[in-house]
């Protein structure tokens, strides 16, 4: 009989094409994986940042409508009612710097110095707020213009909260921060030593990890007859990490240095508006 020695099997060259199809398909569900990954995470991160505003926003607005309605007029009186200069810049000012201060500083926002918010505070008359922003919290990110500066405000030495709720009934928040002559002094120091019923955080280091990037509130409107003061406001909140900058047009969100780095891929930002009324009644320990 003839023996046929017949052997089969697939060539290198199948061998590498066949690998080479199977590293595509593996490298395209890796890819697709992390691409919904990071859009889930995206879109946990936006809710976290919504969710955490409509909170801060309703406790604002209550805080809002407890404060005492009082006119311009009569809160620059109690405050200067021996210094008719300082009575008349505070009436000029429509007494907006008792109620709202910001300060700015000079930082480094993917290698450009911009100026930006760094820390600041709003005063209702029985609640204060005091808060640093994410450019004074995330040096490395938001490196000082000047070597050794910090921006972040303190509070008795704390200087790592982001957005503090004080009970303040008499604005001491605002007035420590002024000078005699009615304007803001250096000092980045707010002293509580009066044992305040609530000081908390409102911003707390979760793993969310949100922070402030401005927060403006507008000169109130009083009624003349009731004195009831109608206020507005904006804020800007977003992941502290993440090269969010607000000066941005467009994408506020820097792109990140390679898909793999989480601190960026989950960025969020938004800008929230919002409307107080204040009608509260005013009492005897209150400004």
């Amino acid at each position: 009989m003839k023996k046929i020695n017949s052997k089969k099997g697939f060539t290198l060259v199948e061998l590498s094409l066949a690998l080479v199809f199977l590293a595509i398909i593996l490298l395209t569900i890796a890819w697709l994986t992390m691409h919904i990954t990071s859009t889930y995470e995206k879109g946990l991160a936006m809710k976290a940042v919504n969710s955490t505003a409509k909170e801060i926003i309703d406790d604002m607005s209550r805080a809002i409508a407890q404060s005492p309605a009082r006119t311009v007029e009569s809160l620059c009186g109690s405050i200067y009612s021996k210094k008719p200069v300082q009575k008349s810049n505070c009436i000029a000012d429509k007494a907006r710097k008792f109620m709202y201060q910001e300060r700015y500083g000079n930082v480094k926002v993917n290698g450009e110095v911009q100026s930006v918010p760094i820390n600041g505070s709003f005063c209702t008359g029985r609640y204060s707020y005091i808060w640093n922003t994410a450019y004074a919290l995330n040096t490395a990110d938001y490196p000082p213009q000047s070597s050794g500066v910090n921006y972040a405000a303190n509070i008795n030495g704390d200087a790592t909260f982001r957005l503090r709720k004080i009970t303040d009934f008499e604005r001491k928040v605002c007035t420590q921060q002024l000078v005699t002559t009615y304007n803001y002094g250096g000092n980045l120091t707010y002293t509580v030593d009066w044992n305040p019923e609530i000081n908390e955080e409102m911003l707390d280091n979760s793993e969310n990890n949100l922070a402030l990037y401005d927060m403006a509130v507008y000169a109130p409107t009083i009624h003349k007859l009731t004195g009831s003061g109608f206020y507005s406001a904006s804020f800007i909140l977003a992941t502290l990490r993440g090269g969010v900058n607000i000066n941005s047009y467009g994408d506020f969100c820097t792109d990140p240095p390679d898909n793999l780095d989480t601190d960026f891929a989950y960025c969020a930002i938004n800008k929230f508006n919002f409307s107080m009324r204040a009608a509260g009644e005013k009492t005897t320990t209150e400004r």
